[in-house]
């Protein structure tokens, strides 16, 4: 039975969630042929993440406020595969054998979870138990929607550093996108149409907010003339105008969803990773660019890691702040003859190639390379 000691997750955890504000960004990507991506970044100081690997029949308890693991207790129906916090074995973001991908993304001033009801301990959970408790029950969004009816979402006692306030962004291999969230103690759930999700404040109130970039547009403004005065852009992007270029919620919000929806569909999964990839590249965040003043000086947000999910063929994508180069894992290599949970280490240096020795000579030029005929 893995148990989550209150001490690590009620003290440790929450300290360093809560010393700064956090700037994760999550998206969806579909292409022609049917492949579904997921990607999201995590910002913060170092979490000291490693990736988990947990097997089906792997036995959890549930955490109640007070800190027992006392709650619901569940045996993975399917094996799992994601980043954890301080390598401990639950995930803040993975996927599963099925391909179901979800996480978590911090939802500061505005999480209240459900009321504790002694009677109902044994359907309790602790808010961060719930990414794990949905990749090891459920295969698809519409059994998510209806299995999240069953539990309680219970905060722990508040410990003296706070507490951690999340919602939560899931995935499935058809497209289907689904966001939960708990707001004054009542489950909300929603269908997600766009597949972009960040953090406070509530994800309507980021669909109502689109509305005041309606103007923003892939295309560039044609040429203005009146009374003889002819005026163009100063180059290319003139359409995105405007285009929130800050590290607030609802700037990422809409930056990411001008992105995502004006990219030019691609086909097939290779395609696909590339896409994810580089529209998630643009919410990175450089240490320095966003701090908050603590008691002992300024706290930093950065990027500490970023993946990409490929659901078709189940392969967990990631880099790290320090290692750009993308790794990634197969999950049903993974799983696959697994019994115990295992973790691979995500803090390595990077690896760049020479290719000095690869140049080769180019050969004659031909002479109307040159504009005016000749070198």
């Amino acid at each position: 039975m893995l148990k989550i000691a209150r001490y690590i997750f009620g003290v440790i955890f929450l300290f360093i969630f809560t010393s700064v504000s956090y700037a994760c960004t999550s998206l969806r990507i579909k292409t022609t042929d049917g492949y579904v991506f997921y990607a999201r970044t995590l910002e913060g100081v170092s979490f000291d993440s490693t990736i988990s690997i947990i097997p089906k029949d792997t036995v959890f308890k549930g955490t109640l406020p007070d800190g027992a693991q006392k709650g619901l207790s569940w045996t993975t129906k399917y094996g799992m595969v994601g980043m954890n916090a301080f390598g401990l074995p639950m995930l803040i973001d993975g996927v599963n054998e099925k391909g179901l991908a979800v996480g978590n993304l911090m939802f500061p001033g505005f999480a209240e979870y459900q009321t504790f009801e002694a009677r109902d301990s044994s359907k309790t959970i602790a808010q961060w138990e719930v990414v794990s408790w949905i990749l090891s029950n459920f295969a698809t969004v519409e059994e998510v929607k209806e299995g999240i009816k069953n539990i309680r979402v219970c905060k722990q006692a508040d410990d003296k550093k706070g507490f951690l306030e999340l919602h939560y962004t899931i995935h499935d291999p058809s497209g289907a996108s689904l966001v939960i969230e708990y707001v004054k103690g009542e489950l909300k759930v929603y269908d997600n149409p766009i597949g972009v999700f960040t953090n406070s404040p509530a994800f309507d109130w980021h669909l109502i907010n689109l509305r005041n970039h309606i103007n923003i547009s892939a295309v560039n403004v044609p040429l203005f003339e009146i009374d003889g005065l002819k005026a163009s852009g100063l180059g290319q992007g003139t359409g995105m105008l405007g285009l929130p270029g800050d590290y607030t919620p609802p700037s990422r919000f809409v930056r990411m969803t001008a992105l995502v929806l004006s990219a030019l569909p691609v086909t097939g999964p290779d395609e696909g990773l590339n896409l994810a990839m580089t529209l998630i590249n643009n919410v990175d965040i450089a240490k320095g660019a966003v701090r908050d003043m603590g008691s002992k000086g300024p706290v930093y947000d950065t990027t500490d890691w970023v993946n990409v999910t490929d659901l078709g063929r189940k392969r967990f994508y990631f880099r790290t702040y320090d290692n750009k180069n993308w790794r990634f894992v197969d999950v049903d290599k993974a799983l696959k003859n697994t019994k115990a949970v295992m973790f691979i280490p995500i803090k390595t240096a990077p690896e760049y190639t020479d290719v000095t020795g690869e140049a080769k000579e180019y050969g004659k030029v031909p002479l109307d390379y040159f504009p005016a005929g000749k070198p």
